[in-house]
């Protein structure tokens, strides 16, 4: 996927996807929060505000995660069909 692919997913992408995909993969990789934001180079405060969906990250600061989580960028921009939903407090 070339990076004006990805630049338009993550601007299209809904925050609460986002931030839902964040917190899940960080919790499934058995990662604190400060781990995460030292491995992606950015502050727990930061990373907290990423998780409750009070920002949308950077295409720089979600390859970060993406790396230090084993995910690809796109599992955090891209519902799968058929998957359950991530954020079941807004349904």
């Amino acid at each position: 996927m070339s990076v004006t692919d990805t630049t338009d997913l993550l601007r299209d992408a809904p925050l609460k996807l986002i931030a839902a995909r964040i917190a899940r993969a960080r919790k499934h990789t058995g990662l604190s929060l400060d781990r995460l934001a030292d491995a992606a180079d950015t502050s727990r405060q930061h990373l907290i505000n990423l998780e409750k969906g009070r920002h949308r990250p950077r295409l720089e600061m979600l390859s970060r995660i993406a790396e230090a989580t084993g995910k690809p960028v796109e599992y955090f921009l891209v519902e799968e069909a058929g998957e359950p939903n991530p954020f079941p407090e807004a349904a």
